[in-house]
């Protein structure tokens, strides 16, 4: 699946949508340049799970992983950028945490196979002036199929 996403706001209605779709077990793993918008993303999805504008959602760089328990369902958040070895995964809690939260992980599709068999892909391009961010969805399992056809689903008015 592919949609444009012109804007911030837009942006953040993807995240507020996706959000309302996922649930404990989730796995998304995220992809993109540096600055695409993969943590503006997580941010949008902590909203949408009801996460309060007061808990400040940052990229878990340099903390690999950081645990979001305040909306209505808990969110591990991950970056595995400067990881190298599938090894470490065990080490950060992350198999364990993808049981009991929505698991959104960026620069992690590398490490898809040693995490969880489904879920989702989600890769923001650079952006474009006129564009903004090419965004593509893919699905690794039934479970990110079924994410895929309700995001192509109309929203219920």
């Amino acid at each position: 699946m592919e949609i444009e996403l012109p804007t911030r706001r837009a942006m953040r209605r993807f995240g507020a949508r996706l959000a309302s779709l996922l649930r404990e077990g989730d796995v998304v793993f995220l992809e993109g340049p540096l600055g695409a918008g993969k943590t503006f993303l997580v941010r949008a999805i902590a909203r949408g799970l009801r996460v309060p504008e007061r808990e400040p959602i940052t990229s878990p760089t340099f903390t690999l992983v950081h645990e979001i328990t305040s909306g209505r369902v808990a969110i591990t958040h991950a970056d595995l950028y400067r990881l190298d070895d599938p090894g470490e995964l065990d080490a950060l809690g992350l198999p364990e945490a993808i049981t009991r939260s929505i698991t959104i992980v960026e620069w992690g599709a590398r490490f898809a196979e040693h995490l969880a068999p489904d879920g989702i892909v989600v890769t923001i391009g650079g952006r474009d002036a006129a564009r903004g961010r090419h965004v593509t969805i893919a699905s690794r399992g039934p479970r990110g199929v079924a994410i895929i056809d309700a995001l192509r689903a109309p929203e219920a008015q």
